[in-house]
């Protein structure tokens, strides 16, 4: 496709491409003027922590340190909190706190237990777990070196910043490994056993409140100039580009039947048509893809069913007795398992198109309580269905809908631990029904739930990872919705929407048929 680009258009888009580099170049002077500044005093900051630290390491000797880490390791955190020994050194980081204007002060040992702090949210005796997030530094301090670390924020938002100290000691147990002393006034054979650590509130980095206002006065005619360059930028790209947007989130949702339609005549013109060839160079792959696929798959299940027959036979002319009359079964469970898979790729690859007519969504329920007899039995689970006292009935291919709750009710049972229970319910409202598959398994990883109805994902050890995408095309290809809220190691719920059938439970009744029976036309059996 070829398109001629006005050169108006070429020129006013330059012209809102130069005022923007302008505006640009003014906030990143501006960005990197104020983050140099800030560096030069986190590196000053720095340094005053690392002299509070250093500061308040004078103050505990090496006796008073081995007492401290001896004491947190024998005895139990109770007594610990009332030795002398814990009193003196939380008393001496309180003085340190006081005259520094720390948020907190700690001493610990190398397994990050607490030996003293000025914080009374951490038990002393117990592992304070925030701090194996300064891994890189504490493992320059029990080398030997302060180091501080880089500034963060807690939840209120203030700045702080924290930097280490080593503490010496002699006690054998905790110094295994520990690094020597390098310092005069300290024994030769001390090692480093524990270590203080300074949170210093920054609140004097206020004062870049007057510089960060004169960055900002300095860029707002910049910003100004980007607002009306931007209004014109905008009329001539907005539009077309949300077009292409649109069309994009289509493609990405796997919605490829409606072309991309763009009425640009300028550069996003080109990327329409690109977009567009796009899609039809996809869609042509698809089908070669899904032919290829159900030829496959084809072929594969011609031989297995031979398979299963010929070991059936076998299996059958051995006596009860016979070992090998096991391996035979096993065959057969094997290719029962394959031959599912195999199913599962053709549905997939050639997908049908439903044929909506009201059907008894009650019945439905119901064969499925008789189809997954033998797998709840095993499990000794208990399915719960409540359709809420009333027959209900949905406007869907009942065929396909049984298939789509088939599988998440397998999903649910295979989940569910051992003796639980597996929930199917399933309510009115208004003018769609909604149906809840829930177990009380596992769960899902945060991670997983975006991923689990695309085609071949799966955290099973077996399978094709097909069933949860066969069952969103189902539900989707009815006119319906599907979603799913998982709470990792408790319970995980599938959520369906599908249209309800307006006054078909009272044409059915009025045939004479009895209540809980499939709609006329329409089988429930698959």
């Amino acid at each position: 496709m070829k398109l001629r680009l006005p050169l108006t258009a070429i020129r006013t888009k330059m012209l809102a491409l130069f005022v923007s580099l302008v505006t640009l170049f003014v906030l990143l002077s501006g960005f990197v003027w104020y983050r140099l500044t800030t560096s030069r005093l986190e590196r000053e900051i720095a340094s005053r922590l690392l002299s509070v630290a250093e500061l308040g390491r004078t103050n505990f000797s090496v006796d008073l340190v081995d007492e401290l880490v001896r004491s947190a390791r024998e005895i139990s955190p109770a007594e610990y909190g009332q030795r002398y020994t814990y009193r003196s050194a939380l008393n001496k980081i309180e003085n340190l706190q006081a005259s520094s204007q720390a948020k907190a002060i700690h001493i610990f040992d190398r397994h990050l237990r607490i030996l003293a702090s000025t914080d009374t949210t951490l038990v002393p005796g117990y592992v304070y777990p925030l701090l194996r997030s300064y891994r890189p530094e504490l493992e320059a301090v029990f080398a030997g070196r302060g180091q501080a670390s880089v500034r963060f924020e807690d939840e209120e938002g203030k700045v702080y910043q924290s930097a280490f100290a080593p503490l010496f000691g002699r006690d054998p147990a905790a110094a295994d490994a520990a690094a020597p002393s390098s310092t005069g006034d300290i024994a030769t054979e001390a090692s480093v056993i524990a270590a203080l650590g300074v949170d210093l509130n920054v609140a004097y980095l206020d004062i870049l409140g007057e510089f960060k206002r004169t960055t900002v006065t300095i860029t707002l005619l910049g910003i100004a100039v980007a607002i009306l360059a931007g209004l014109v930028f905008a009329r001539t790209l907005t539009r077309p580009l949300t077009d292409l947007v649109a069309s994009a989130q289509r493609m990405e949702r796997g919605d490829l039947g409606a072309p991309v339609e763009v009425r640009s005549g300028d550069e996003i013109g080109y990327l329409g048509a690109a977009m567009e060839d796009m899609r039809q160079g996809i869609l042509r792959r698809d089908k070669h893809l899904r032919t290829m696929l159900a030829g496959v798959a084809h072929e594969i299940r011609n031989p297995l069913g031979g398979i299963e027959v010929f070991a059936t036979l076998l299996r059958d002319e051995l006596t009860e007795d016979d070992e090998r009359r096991q391996h035979l079964k096993k065959i057969i469970l094997e290719v029962h398992h394959l031959k599912t898979i195999v199913n599962e790729f053709l549905v997939y690859a050639r997908p049908r198109q439903p044929v909506p007519e009201p059907f008894s969504l009650n019945a439905v329920v119901e064969d499925l309580r008789f189809l997954l007899a033998g797998e709840l039995a095993e499990k000794e689970l208990d399915l719960l269905m409540d359709m809420g006292g009333e027959e209900l009935h949905v406007y869907a291919d009942g065929d396909q809908i049984k298939r789509a709750l088939l599988n998440l009710t397998r999903n649910a049972i295979q989940a569910s631990r051992r003796g639980g229970t597996v929930e199917l319910r399933a309510r009115r409202g208004g003018e769609r029904v909604r149906i809840v598959v829930k177990d009380h398994g596992a769960g899902i990883a945060p991670g997983d739930l975006a991923l689990i109805f695309d085609p071949f994902f799966t955290t099973k050890g077996s399978g094709a990872g097909l069933g949860l995408s066969i069952v969103k095309s189902i539900v989707e290809e009815n006119e319906g919705e599907i979603a799913v809220e998982s709470a990792p190691g408790e319970t995980t719920a599938f959520s369906i929407a599908l249209p309800a059938a307006r006054g078909a439970a009272d044409r059915f009744r009025s045939a004479g048929a009895p209540p809980g029976a499939p709609l006329a036309g329409h089988s429930a059996a698959s």
